[in-house]
């Protein structure tokens, strides 16, 4: 196949067997070893089929470079984020491609925060993977590697001790979850069981080989949304991407409220948990407008950042804010830790619903309506894309514009942003308005001005 190597600050990601193998992991593993020395580092990951094969290799690498190495299996992204703080560890590597189909995998870098490599941090790394300046460890030099089985219970430990759940445990509530035979297989057992939720889990067997497209669209979410609207029972249903560290909301009638509304559910009740008087949110200038809707409800702040979770990390940091995400259902709570998670999102909905004691749908309806139109236009090289930027510019110009990533254009009633791709001749498209026909007469006057 021979498909381009993804190679970015998100991670390096690719197809098994093509583009992806031991040897680019343990590349990957001597270069992050050369940058953050003896550790230790923290390594786990989702539940992919090539796991243990690109995770030994890491470790290979690592180890080689005399860095110390706590391997914590198969878990949840977001759990690697916590054991980094655990162990006070120097960083941790994450074997996962997130949301990719099947036949992918990845490789992805954290630095000792707990949140994924900032710019800078990743220009280090790519320059000395780049150069390959490296020096093997002898014998008596390389690494130790340890390995701790806990991780996901002190994870969801945590997460308990921050959140109060005194509500959800007497709501009777009743849920359907679907991880998709990812990670989150392994902790929403062990999590529900402890907020004395009532659940029925679908595609529950941890095993990587995934009942439907890891990405969790309405498209790829039939199954859940069937059981749900012939079986009124439950109270919400939750879908997880492979390595758990997104999370999407259907209603008690199996309806798909949307990723930015998820997200949106779970910022109403952290803001209004909040007791301090300056709140602050941290969002991605993807994300819908709806978030920004309860940010003004709750009298908070909302600051966009580039896309990509590091930039809304680094953000949230820099502003002490008290929440933040990402429109693809990614809940960021700082007082858990620094990055999206499942396990959080779900804990914060079924708080929502059991002391506001409404319906999913009921509190939707509350929240304006809007419709997201994710739209790409194919160019004839890299090279046109930025001559297409400078046209959509001047294909509205009555509107408020934001370049920091790509060009946003922001109009009375609506908004449209389009970003280069990393690695592809293509435009992506965001577009934002009140009805889907307005969307798709924006995204027309996109596709016209080539």
């Amino acid at each position: 196949m021979n498909t381009p190597l993804i190679d970015s600050i998100s991670g390096t990601r690719g197809i098994v067997g093509d583009n992806l193998d031991p040897r680019i992991a343990t590349e990957i593993g001597i270069a992050f070893g050369t940058y953050l020395g003896k550790g230790p580092l923290i390594v786990g990951g989702d539940t992919r089929t090539s796991h243990d094969m690109l995770k030994n290799a890491v470790i290979a690498g690592l180890l080689a470079m005399g860095t110390d190495v706590i391997d914590i299996g198969r878990v949840l992204t977001p759990t690697v984020q916590q054991m980094i703080r655990k162990f006070n560890a120097k960083g941790g590597i994450v074997i996962t491609a997130s949301h990719n189909p099947i036949i992918w995998n990845g490789i992805k870098l954290m630095n000792q925060t707990g949140s994924f490599l900032s710019e800078s941090e990743f220009q280090i790394y790519q320059d000395i993977r780049k150069h390959k300046d490296f020096t093997l460890k002898n014998w008596e030099s390389i690494g130790k590697l340890t390995h701790y089985e806990y991780a996901i219970q002190d994870h969801i430990d945590h997460i308990l001790s921050v959140i109060d759940t005194t509500a959800i445990q007497t709501a009777n509530l009743n849920v359907l979850i679907d991880p998709n035979n990812g990670a989150g297989c392994l902790a929403n057992g062990l999590l529900l069981d402890r907020l004395n939720i009532r659940y029925d889990m679908i595609n529950a067997e941890p095993n990587g080989i995934f009942g439907h497209n890891p990405e969790p669209l309405k498209e790829n979410l039939t199954e859940i949304m069937e059981i749900m609207k012939n079986d009124t029972s439950y109270d919400i249903g939750f879908i997880q991407d492979a390595d758990a560290d997104r999370l999407v909301i259907l209603d008690e009638n199996g309806h798909f409220i949307g990723e930015d509304y998820s997200l949106a559910f779970c910022v109403d009740q952290i803001l209004g948990d909040c007791k301090d008087t300056d709140k602050k949110v941290v969002v991605n200038l993807s994300t819908s407008s709806v978030v920004e809707y309860i940010a003004k409800k709750h009298n908070a702040s909302i600051t966009y950042t580039k896309i990509g979770e590091t930039h809304v990390t680094q953000e949230l940091k820099k502003q002490h804010a008290q929440v933040g995400g990402e429109g693809n259902g990614g809940v960021i709570y700082p007082a858990v830790g620094w990055g999206r998670d499942s396990l959080v999102g779900i804990v914060i909905a079924l708080k929502h619903l059991a002391e506001k004691k409404q319906t999913v749908s009921q509190i939707i309806a509350t929240y304006p309506t809007y419709v997201m139109l994710r739209e790409k236009v194919t160019l004839n090289t890299r090279d046109d894309v930025f001559p297409f930027l400078e046209k959509v510019k001047a294909t509205f110009p009555e509107a408020q514009f934001n370049l920091e990533d790509g060009v946003k254009a922001i109009l009375k009633d609506a908004w449209v942003q389009v970003r280069p791709s990393n690695t592809e001749p293509i435009a992506r498209i965001f577009i934002e308005a009140a009805s889907m026909e307005i969307a798709k007469i924006l995204f027309l006057k996109l596709a016209n001005v080539q």
